[in-house]
């Protein structure tokens, strides 16, 4: 290769090395841009010890939790034992949440209103721990750019990932603590029904259960059965509330009555009144404050006819021939 042509080369190796090295500078330039931008997004403080939860759906609801002891209670719209599980469900999710970028700097409220982060449709959140605000969020629309929502005290509207609405669009029910019975299976010791005219009594004597109609042993008994209803009864949940409502408008002036005996703990019992809108059964378990509404698909053990606790009759087992 000639003097000249190495010269060339050179030139052209300089030139390239130094485009190469000027992208690299921008390229760096723009990863410190964005880990600059990133380090200015706002952050979720950590929920950890947080004592209230308020949460306002838009113009339709307002619920405000409040944790007495280690007990959540709601104290608005009313005054009730809460969701537990349903509370903390809500305040770890929002440590889950992500904002990636702003999205407007000086949003104007034709802007907020199009993304229902306007007072009338956005999810507000407050967490609080000791009167200190740890979280205060509203939420709204959720499309391509991820969660869109407005924080307390910045100006903008971000994109996040992480929020999941259905925690926090709760209704009342959803609030609230639903629970009616829960026992474990292994210590039902005996179900007492008054059905009327009808008592019925099961017992358990070792691992063996006995069954009786109105003082009298009962024809056919199955003993499966009361298994059955014991499994059934371990868990009840309502699936709504009869605040309200008075005793005779829930069937609960005249109820048939349920008593489940337990190993090493008081008794539970239970007056089942009558159906409710959705076909389930109005109960009211001893000491509670109101009267909850116990879904269909529960409602089977809860006032059984006495066939239920019965094997088929003889001509009822037999299959049926066609002539």
């Amino acid at each position: 290769m000639t003097r000249d042509k190495q010269l060339a080369a050179g030139a052209l190796a300089l030139v390239l090395f130094g485009g190469l090295a000027v992208k690299q500078f921008r390229d760096d330039a723009k990863l410190g841009s964005k880990a600059a931008q990133d380090s200015a997004l706002p952050k979720f403080e950590a929920t950890e010890g947080a004592d209230k939860l308020t949460v306002t759906n838009g113009d339709k609801s307002v619920f405000v939790l409040e944790k007495k002891g280690d007990t959540w209670m709601v104290s608005k719209p009313l005054s009730a034992k809460g969701n537990q599980a349903n509370i903390k469900q809500a305040i770890d999710n929002l440590k889950e949440i992500k904002i990636r970028e702003q999205v407007s700097s000086n949003p104007d409220a034709e802007l907020l209103k199009s993304y229902e982060l306007d007072a009338s449709k956005g999810v507000h959140v407050v967490v609080e721990q000791a009167g200190k605000v740890l979280v205060d969020a509203t939420f709204g629309k959720s499309g391509g750019r991820g969660q869109l929502l407005s924080i307390g005290g910045k100006p903008g509207i971000f994109a996040a990932t992480g929020y999941s609405n259905f925690l926090f669009a709760r209704d009342a029910k959803g609030w609230r603590d639903g629970e009616i019975v829960k026992f474990e299976e292994f210590k039902a010791t005996g179900l007492h029904y008054e059905l009327g005219d009808t008592k019925l009594d099961f017992t358990l004597a070792g691992t063996t259960w006995s069954g009786t109609a109105n003082g009298k042993a009962l024809e056919r008994f199955d003993a499966d059965k009361v298994k059955d209803a014991v499994r059934a009864l371990q868990t009840l949940n309502a699936d709504d509330f009869g605040d309200g409502k008075t005793e005779v408008e829930l069937g609960l002036d005249k109820p048939s009555l349920l008593t489940i005996d337990l190993k090493d703990a008081s008794p539970i019992k239970v007056a089942v009144g009558g159906e409710t809108p959705s076909k389930g059964r109005w109960v009211k378990r001893e000491g509670a404050a109101v009267a909850t509404a116990l879904p269909s698909y529960a409602i089977d053990w809860v006032a059984p006819e006495v066939s239920k606790f019965q094997k088929a009759a003889p001509d009822e087992a037999k299959p049926k021939t066609k002539h």
